[in-house]
């Protein structure tokens, strides 16, 4: 970093690069316009790097310009942590360990890797935070949470991961389904089905995600000799159990759908789809904050109790 940088140029910058407009920015900021644009243009200067492009109708960030907003956003996160750090200690209180999960993983790991650490550092406050994938890893790069659950992959070099869970596959049916009384079920007895699907949808979590899952079943169907009948999509996975449950299709889902309980639903495993979905607990690899190595014992007890499938 450069030696003359100080905390001001990593906020006005911030402010400008999420406005894209100088006078919303310096109004948010509290200062006058060409104050702000005097201030970004001896940035550039200092940094010998144009952040901007600059046009009549429009603000844009330049390639270094987006590599500059992604570091200062992380030292901003990290000067707010160190100021809230500093008022616990002064006021006597412990340092928190802050987790995020998405609803998958904290539904089935969370529990029991709280309860283990709660054993050993009954003390110690957890803050607890139920995100979409896209946010947990934002918030992980810039130390605002310690220790993460995430599906795989998590496409940064900045974290660790590993391995806690790989999730099965099952066939979702209405409880009076033909298909339903039977003990297994083989992908070719799903051939002539009306099938329900998933679409990604912004904010749901990792669009990636349901894109992989379901070009996972597709390519394991087209194994199979057929091509699915994808009459009906949804949203998500309660969606689609819900018009399970009234008749209208079927649906190929990970396993953890068994744990929303949707009434008129029988899920049913298929073992010629290998579990694909892992679940992963994830750390910014080059930091680690004094709670975390006890923290990340209490994962480690997990794997050893729960093999992976």
């Amino acid at each position: 970093m450069d030696p003359r940088l100080q905390v001001k140029d990593f906020r006005f910058f911030q402010a400008l690069a999420e406005d894209l407009h100088f006078g919303r920015a310096a109004k948010r900021l509290c200062i006058a316009q060409p104050h702000l644009s005097q201030h970004i243009r001896e940035l550039e200067d200092r940094l010998d790097a144009k952040l901007l492009d600059r046009t009549t109708r429009a603000v844009r960030l330049t390639p270094a310009g987006e590599k500059f907003l992604e570091r200062a956003q992380i030292i901003l996160a990290q000067i707010e942590e160190a100021t809230e750090s500093t008022r616990r200690v002064a006021e006597g209180r412990r340092e928190a360990l802050r987790i995020g999960f998405t609803s998958p993983t904290g539904l089935k790991v969370v529990p029991w890797v709280l309860r283990e650490f709660r054993r050993i550092c009954p003390d110690t406050e957890i803050v607890q935070s139920n995100m979409v994938t896209a946010k947990l890893v934002r918030e992980l790069l810039e130390g605002r949470i310690h220790y993460g659950f995430v599906r795989l992959p998590v496409r940064s070099r900045r974290l660790a991961t590993q391995t806690l869970d790989r999730e099965r596959t099952v066939v979702a049916l209405s409880q009076d389904h033909p298909l339903a009384a039977r003990q297994l079920l083989r992908l070719e007895d799903l051939a002539d089905q009306d099938f329900i699907y998933l679409t990604p949808v912004v904010g749901v979590d990792f669009q990636e995600h349901i894109v992989d899952f379901q070009e996972h079943i597709l390519g394991y169907c087209n194994r199979a000799g057929f091509s699915p009948r994808l009459t009906l999509q949804a949203e998500d996975t309660v969606s689609a159990l819900v018009l399970v449950a009234a008749g209208y299709g079927v649906a190929i889902l990970p396993e953890w759908v068994g744990s929303l309980s949707i009434s008129g639903v029988i899920l049913k495993p298929l073992q010629q789809i290998p579990a694909m979905m892992e679940l992963a607990a994830a750390w910014v690899s080059e930091e680690c904050p004094p709670v975390n190595p006890i923290f990340r014992d209490a994962v480690n007890r997990y794997i050893q109790t729960h093999p992976l499938p």
